[in-house]
């Protein structure tokens, strides 16, 4: 049996819109824009809930696993949050870390993936003591737990370091949609550059706007193709009656 340490009373300390399972298990479900927690919590997971931002729901994320030693996997699943996209975010995090300077998530392609209260040894902690395994916009019930429970099987045991508690500031406009980016301003007094959000923030409204074009231009070919093909083969048909009828006639 893996060895299991003792899950701190108050567990977990950030809130959120999520369900706490089994504290001692070694998996966290996030489950991006879908809220599935009735239905995985009973599921074998220490924790499940959805995340439906890239800068404060992702700080939240991690304040709660790496507080939790028994935690050794993340299993991100549900619909990807559009415009935010912070299961893409996530796995960023995880696999390129954070820029300590700006405290922002390197290689997100989310709008404002701004971590102000993450340093970079909680990043690194996240990073060692849990393994990924990504099924972004699954909403397989059965799949997802059958992951649950082959992630349980491999159990490696409790990250042998002591839980790493970390403070958020927290206030009700901090976790901001992408239409209201402004300043953040961080638990030291230190200010995250509002140019710098702003420019993300116009760079990821670009990129949606490219690719409603596309798709809307994709679907302006569909449709011109599908009329076209209707009309012409309105005409052939046209064209094979009349022959009909012509031999007809001569055959009479």
């Amino acid at each position: 049996m893996v060895d299991k340490s003792d899950v701190l009373d108050g567990w977990p300390f950030e809130t959120g819109d999520y369900a706490v399972g089994d504290p001692s298990s070694s998996v966290a479900i996030v489950t991006l824009g879908s809220n599935m927690n009735d239905e995985l919590v009973s599921s074998g997971c220490a924790i499940v809930g959805p995340l439906h931002t890239e800068n404060l729901g992702i700080e939240k994320l991690v304040a709660n696993i790496i507080s939790n030693t028994n935690i050794r996997f993340l299993i991100i699943c549900g619909s990807e949050v559009q415009g935010h996209i912070t299961g893409k975010t996530v796995e960023a995090l995880y696999s390129e870390g954070i820029d300590p300077e700006k405290k922002s998530i390197i290689g997100s392609p989310g709008a404002i993936p701004f971590v102000e209260n993450l340093e970079v040894d909680a990043v690194d902690r996240f990073q060692d003591q849990v393994s990924l395994v990504s099924m972004i916009n699954s909403e397989d019930i059965d799949a997802i737990t059958e992951s649950v429970q082959e992630c349980i099987s491999n159990d490696p045991g409790a990250y042998p370091e002591e839980p790493l508690l970390i403070e958020l500031s927290e206030s009700e406009d901090e976790e901001e949609d992408i239409s209201t980016a402004s300043t953040t301003t961080t638990s030291t007094g230190g200010n995250v550059d509002s140019s710098a959000i702003q420019l993300s923030l116009i760079d990821t409204r670009i990129k949606l706007m490219k690719t409603e074009v596309n798709q809307i231009a994709s679907l302006q070919k569909y449709q011109t193709g599908y009329y076209a093909g209707k009309v012409e083969g309105v005409v052939i048909g046209f064209i094979l009656t009349m022959v009909l009828l012509l031999i007809v006639i001569r055959g009479f």
